[in-house]
């Protein structure tokens, strides 16, 4: 009592705060959770007792069920209920009470106080998408409690979930979240239909798909209305008016659908709606395409929602319709490869050759996935066939019409490679790097160019002349300027590991202090290699010929010279890899005081001089942890004196 006085002083300040209605609603759950459990061990001793009395007193009469419940249980939460009614009102534009409050009320069964949760919050927030949903929810899954069981047992009305749904969306028009979610209502409910004619059919044997016009006996207005799924598709009509020029929002319709059974009725109505209204756009071709992938060989059934009775001596005729289903719906499916042709023929952009090409590859994925380790079926491999060809198809399109963009080039030239044409591949990425001024001005281009004709030819030299001619084309600001000079660097530095040369070692160095200079620019590029693992390489190099002032003066470059270590917001690889060059470093000053015979304490200073420059690169990057380890490296190896 001394407790609720005082949080109830606090709430009635001049100035409310809501840590004050936190604490006090925390306080009364403890209070709650303590009654509770006192009350189950009052009530387990209660028990115990009446067994051992009719146990001395040998009664084996049944004991009648008492009731254990009292007033008292209630009013613990009745009052958290009113807390949180008092912290709603005086904070309106919070929705965290509200959605709290009606957590607490799932928790403790009071389903009356839920729905005037939900009411109260849809007035005061009615552009909440998630509250209309909520709401809904609770509405049609329903809160009828079980006496047995301490869950929630079914039930909920259709009805007033239809109605917060439609009120939602007449406040929020074009709220995807709200459409897709009365879509599935809808489907929710005619499952719940068909499943309950399925129980009420428990002695037929067979089921049949109803259609209305072979149908001889009439169905009734109900039934007939949710066969052919007629309301999800009004739904699915309506909100494609108000949300017109979204594809992706059309293709989270069939995803939904995916997740009902004997939904193919409706997915076909939206593939048709995505190739009228989307003929020009990359992405609704493609989500054609992979619609024929994913219903490539199945037997749906097309024609019905809900399940009918038919005399088994109808069997064969049965048999014989679902077979014409079937050919039916393996006849309208076009091919993926097929809708893939017909779309770089009408829209012949860079954009949809890339997304062709790029479903293409994750179709032969798709079809060696479906192997499982097996080995491929001879079905599997004429269409990984199929598919190969369609690919050369597309490139001998790009190449014909003169469609060309940097990102096209580079994935052709992938393409003629994986299809085992070197030869061809260099000559189109050389065409296009030297005569196309977009793929000229593009560094991957360049680097495609450089591969590939180191992998034709078998002479990395020719790649090194090819990125120095890239250097020249690339201005130093350009970011694919760094992802240049990194690859020409580790060139380089493969040839010199073969074959020493004076003026190689020259060029490695001018563009080591190049990158240096470069250094603040963030990597953009897949595959990126950062500057210590540049360092790393190169200081291997140096000490392998024996150089220890070399590579003290490496190290030295990018630890003092350069403004490297003194940016933050290093990434996780950058920090790994520069863990290691710390590592190697410490390791050339060891191997050179042993064999070098280097001064002991000009060996000691530069010890402490990098165990203290890693701890403060650590340090200053959040690292704490590797700072401390360096820390203990140095108490432990150059105690002080």
């Amino acid at each position: 009592m001394s407790r609720r006085r005082e949080s109830e002083y606090l709430l009635r300040r001049r100035v409310a705060r809501k840590p004050d209605y936190v604490r006090y609603i925390e306080a009364e759950k403890n209070l709650e959770n303590l009654r509770s459990l006192r009350n189950k061990k009052a009530l387990a001793r209660k028990a115990a007792k009446e067994r051992e009395e009719r146990k001395s007193s040998n009664d084996e009469k049944p004991i009648k069920p008492k009731s254990n419940s009292s007033v008292g249980d209630a009013s613990i939460v009745q009052h958290i209920h009113l807390i949180y009614v008092r912290a709603t009102r005086k904070f309106k534009d919070d929705l965290s009470f509200h959605l709290q409050h009606a957590e607490f009320a799932k928790e403790k069964k009071s389903y009356t106080m839920l729905s005037k949760i939900y009411a109260e919050a849809l007035q005061i927030h009615p552009r909440n998408s998630g509250l209309w949903i909520e709401a809904a929810s609770h509405e049609y899954f329903g809160y009828i409690t079980n006496s047995k069981n301490a869950g929630m047992s079914g039930g909920g009305s259709i009805k007033s979930a239809r109605v917060l749904l439609q009120r939602g969306l007449r406040v929020n028009q074009t709220s995807q979240e709200l459409w897709l979610q009365s879509f599935c209502l809808e489907l929710h409910y005619i499952q719940k239909l068909r499943s309950r004619r399925e129980i009420l059919q428990l002695g037929l044997k067979r089921p049949k798909i109803v259609d209305i016009d072979d149908s001889d006996e009439e169905a009734s207005p109900i039934e007939s209305f949710y066969e052919d799924a007629k309301l999800p598709r009004i739904i699915y009509k309506n909100a494609i008016k108000s949300v017109p020029s979204d594809i992706l929002f059309r293709v989270k319709f069939i995803e939904q659908c995916k997740l009902f059974p004997q939904t193919q009725i409706v997915v076909d109505e939206i593939m048709t709606s995505i190739e009228e209204d989307f003929g020009e756009v990359e992405e609704a071709w493609i989500a054609r395409a992979r619609f024929a992938v994913e219903n490539d060989g199945e037997e749906s059934e097309r024609t019905g929602f809900l399940v009918s009775s038919q005399p088994e001596q109808d069997d064969d005729s049965q048999k014989k319709r679902k077979h014409n289903e079937i050919e039916k719906s393996k006849t309208v499916r076009d091919d993926a490869l097929q809708i893939l042709n017909e779309a770089t023929d009408s829209i012949q952009s860079p954009k949809m050759f890339m997304e062709a090409i790029s479903f293409a590859k994750s179709y032969i994925g798709h079809l060696c996935s479906n192997a499982d380790g097996e080995d491929l079926s001879p079905t599997t491999k004429r269409q990984i066939m199929d598919v190969g060809s369609f690919l050369k198809n597309i490139v001998r399109k790009v190449g014909d019409n003169d469609i060309i963009s940097p990102e096209l080039a580079v994935e052709c030239t992938t393409v003629l490679i994986e299809l085992g044409s070197p030869i061809n591949a260099l000559e189109y990425i050389e065409t296009a790097t030297t005569e196309n001024d977009h793929c000229r001005a593009s560094a991957q281009c360049w680097l495609t160019y450089a591969e590939t004709k180191a992998r034709v030819s078998g002479n990395p030299s020719l790649a090194c002349q090819i990125l120095r001619e890239a250097l020249k084309v690339i201005p130093l600001h350009d970011k694919g300027h760094k992802h240049l000079l990194s690859k020409l660097f580790l060139n380089l530095l493969a040839l010199s590991s073969t074959a020493e040369s004076t003026s190689r070692d020259k060029e490695l160095s001018s563009l080591y202090d190049k990158l240096l200079l470069i250094s603040h620019q963030k990597e953009e590029f897949v595959g990126a290699i950062s500057l210590p693992s540049l360092s790393l390489a190169y200081m291997k190099y140096v000490s392998s010929k024996g150089n220890a002032d070399l590579a003290r003066k490496i190290y030295n470059k990018i630890l003092v010279s350069s403004n490297y270590t003194k940016t933050l917001n290093k990434s996780d690889e950058e920090v790994v890899d520069m863990r290691t060059f710390f590592d190697q470093c410490i390791v050339v000053e060891k191997v050179a005081s042993k064999y070098g015979g280097m001064d002991a304490k000009l060996q000691r200073r530069q010890l402490i001089r990098l165990y203290d420059a890693a701890f403060q690169f650590f340090n200053e990057n959040g690292y704490h942890g590797i700072a401390d380890t360096f820390t203990r490296m140095k108490n432990k190896e150059l105690p002080a004196r």
